[in-house]
């Protein structure tokens, strides 16, 4: 039987994701055991250097083909963090390296690889796949690294194991995508003889990807006030470490629901609208957060897993309109653009999160980051709109 590309999608992001986040889970703990912390930090530093990348590997990615670079990308992340276990810093550096451009060549290539088989009628159903198995992979990543630790005699020998079967996953992820049959377009076939794609002038690209690093960077700062620092928010709030927990696993669940729906469901018609009103009850949500704080962890808890929905929902329609608004011929190029860009936002809110949580504390960081989510539900289609549509067809 013939697996569809939202079959081969899904089940390559859930053991990509899973693999990532397990190892993700354990790294810090095994590292922090062997006395290595100083090592962890600079790989990270590296990871995000080799990461800011993007452009570049988007790039290559436009040369050597979408799902070629899939696969290379895989195979380099999965050699990548199997040097994990390594704590000595010249090792770490290299094999940060690795994992950082395998990583990221991975996560702009399967747009490109997207665009050159599939529909635009398939593509919200897709990105709502790619976005169910994400979430997919993070569950299996953070239980799994859990399960593994609760199973261990000890904590050093927990985190050893899962960085172990953390690269076994991404083997899995790059044997799944290597042996899976090609999918079947069905809707890509075009009657007649072939039509070249009209040239582009240089200034639409620089146009276009100007607007989408705008974009990019304002979703990393905002969503890097409040990812790293909700468990210590749901805490804050009178939630007990074991809640907190729950809680974020609560938010995968509730981001799973809302990506399952987008799988199956024909969303992409409106995009705009989609990305507006999901973006604007996001920051509506994230503001009314800040002035819960007081009601109790159960209530705090309740509100972010609403949000978690409205999150998932922004996120997929924003990668429809993406898909729709970027050039055939630059998929992985302009992508790569939005996603350097959106690790600079990044970079930026985590370093600039923890002096606003010292002087607003946790008020202050949620309202910040909600008046900068509605910014952004604004942002996007004032620049995006009026974007010639790209048709979407079959790469010859």
């Amino acid at each position: 039987m013939r697996v569809g590309l939202r079959g081969q999608l899904g089940v390559f992001t859930a053991l990509f994701a899973g693999g990532m986040w397990m190892s993700k889970v354990a790294q810090p703990l095994y590292f922090e055991q062997l006395n290595a912390l100083v090592a962890f930090g600079i790989g990270y530093a590296v990871m995000a250097v080799a990461g800011g990348f993007s452009f570049a590997w988007g790039a290559f990615a436009d040369r050597f083909g979408g799902l070629n670079s899939v696969r290379l990308g895989t195979l380099i992340y999965g050699v990548g963090i199997a040097g994990r276990l390594f704590t000595d810093v010249v090792l770490v550096v290299i094999f940060s390296a690795v994992a950082g451009a395998g990583a990221s060549l991975v996560l702009v290539a399967i747009r490109p690889w997207v665009r050159s088989t599939a529909s635009a009628e398939e593509i919200p159903k897709i990105v709502g796949a790619r976005n169910l198995g994400n979430q997919t992979g993070v569950l299996l990543g953070t239980v799994g690294a859990a399960s593994i630790f609760a199973l261990t005699a000890t904590q050093t020998a927990g985190a050893q194991s899962a960085l172990l079967i953390a690269p076994a996953l991404v083997a899995f992820a790059f044997i799944w995508v290597v042996v899976s049959p090609k999918p079947s377009t069905r809707s890509l076939a075009i009657p007649g003889p072939a039509k070249p794609e009209p040239d582009i002038d240089r200034r639409q690209y620089t146009a276009l990807a100007l607007k989408l690093a705008a974009i990019g960077l304002l979703s990393g700062f905002y969503v890097s006030l409040v990812a790293p620092y909700l468990p210590l928010i749901l805490t804050n709030g009178g939630a007990a470490a074991a809640q907190a927990a729950l809680t974020m696993a609560l938010l995968s669940v509730a981001q799973i629901a809302a990506s399952w729906f987008l799988a199956r469901s024909s969303t992409g018609s409106r995009p705009f609208a989609l990305f507006a009103v999901s973006e604007v009850l996001t920051g509506v949500i994230t503001l009314s957060a800040a002035l819960a704080l007081g009601l109790g962890a159960a209530w705090i808890s309740v509100i972010f897993i609403v949000r978690a929905v409205f999150v998932a929902l922004a996120i997929a329609s924003e990668e429809t309109i993406q898909y729709a608004v970027i050039p055939a011929k630059a998929t992985g190029f302009i992508f790569g653009i939005s996603q350097s860009a959106f690790l600079v936002g990044d970079t930026l809110g985590g370093a600039l999160g923890a002096p606003l949580w010292l002087s607003a504390g946790p008020e202050g960081l949620l309202l910040t980051a909600g008046i900068i989510t509605l910014l952004n539900a604004a942002l996007l289609p004032l620049l995006l709109r009026n974007m010639r549509i790209e048709p979407i067809v079959a790469a010859a």
